[in-house]
């Protein structure tokens, strides 16, 4: 059985363990073999084990993943790390206070569910990873590639909401601020595309401005 080596950020420096990898395991999978047989103070986030609460986010060689679906390679080292951009409470272990504070405070997190129970909702697509906002390479003061998916997909579902949304793109360190990278929408586990409602954002804002010359 082939053994691969995890090089993981921890709060004193990279450290080394060796895993067994196991047909199927994700790099989670690994961390939690680690955790329990060997280091018991090795500090990650995890809940659901399949790609669904966004918690697990860190940097797996590099690239932004959630480690419950990511699987371990056959080969290492593996260098496991946390997020950019966030506040390291300990190891892997992030603070994700910076993200949500910039996320839009009256954004409809919540929509009318497509299925047939009646009054029934459901989340949008975003799962509040944060993968976006660690991958976006721009340094300039920028609420993120997140925060302005939710207000186009406000200004999508509900057409009531679009000024508002554009008033929020439109705010310093907005829209603007994008380079677009699409760095974004390349780590998104959720296909939400980041990148690509920024750009519509950024056409709607233009419209908007032209529409209100001609007025």
């Amino acid at each position: 059985m082939p053994v691969v080596t995890l090089r993981i950020a921890r709060s004193a420096g990279l450290t080394d363990y060796e895993v067994e990898a196991l047909e199927g395991m994700t790099v989670l999978d690994a961390l939690e073999v680690i955790r329990h047989a060997r280091e018991p103070g090795l500090r990650y986030r995890h809940s659901c084990h399949h790609g669904s609460c966004g918690t697990c986010g860190a940097l797996v060689n590099g690239k932004e993943r959630l480690l419950c679906v990511t699987p371990l390679p056959g080969e290492g080292p593996v260098l496991v790390e946390p997020l950019r951009k966030t506040g390291v409470v300990a190891d892997l272990a992030v603070d994700p206070s910076r993200f949500f504070s910039q996320m839009p405070r009256e954004s409809g997190y919540l929509r009318p569910s497509r299925t047939r129970r009646e009054n029934a909702v459901q989340l949008e697509a975003c799962i509040e990873c944060g993968l976006c906002v660690s991958a976006c390479p721009v340094t300039a003061p920028f609420v993120g590639p997140a925060a302005l998916a939710a207000v186009d997909t406000d200004r999508e579902t509900d057409p009531g909401r679009t000024a508002a949304a554009l008033d929020f793109a439109a705010r310093p360190g907005g829209v603007e601020a994008c380079q677009s990278h699409f760095e974004c929408s390349r780590a998104c586990p959720q296909g939400v595309a980041p990148g690509r409602r920024i750009t519509a954002l950024r056409r709607a804002l233009q419209d908007r401005t032209a529409n209100d010359r001609s007025a």
